[in-house]
């Protein structure tokens, strides 16, 4: 097992990980270490410590917040695709019978008004998708910070 060793608040330690865990690990103690550098001067080494782990979790709790917020938006989003999604479909089986329709029929101005509608619902379709791809790439940005 690889042991890796950190220095927080000024104090060295040996600490043991699972393999291909350091480079997290070491992530992990350089932010512990940046908060405890915060407290360091007016505490003990055991409330320096506290202290800081403390500030790490709050940070913490407001990343896990806005992480959630976030997938809730790609949530709602998703469904206002599946809906645009249906409208479009209906729309479509609408345009068709239309189409079918015109062709017996012949009015150009019907036929016309099944290509507007028709285009209308592409548009909107592709309108969704761009907010659904911008709000997975602000999750997984957000879930990278």
């Amino acid at each position: 097992m690889p042991e890796l060793t950190v220095e927080i608040g000024g104090r060295v330690f040996d600490v043991a990980c699972e393999p291909g865990q350091e480079p997290s690990l070491a992530r992990a103690a350089q932010l512990l270490d940046a908060e405890a550098v915060k407290v360091s001067d007016s505490t003990t080494e055991r409330r320096m410590l506290l202290l800081a782990g403390l500030l790490l979790a709050d940070s913490m709790t407001a990343l896990e917040d806005r992480y959630l917020a976030l997938e809730d938006r790609l949530r709602q989003a998703e469904e206002r695709a599946r809906i645009a999604e249906a409208k479009s479909a209906m729309l479509a089986a609408n345009a068709l019978k239309l189409e079918t329709q015109a062709t017996h029929i012949i009015d150009p101005r019907a036929l016309e008004e099944l290509h507007e509608e028709k285009d209308a619902a592409v548009a909107l379709l592709a309108e969704l998708v761009e907010e659904i791809e911008a709000l997975a790439e602000r999750a997984e940005a957000g879930a990278a910070a």
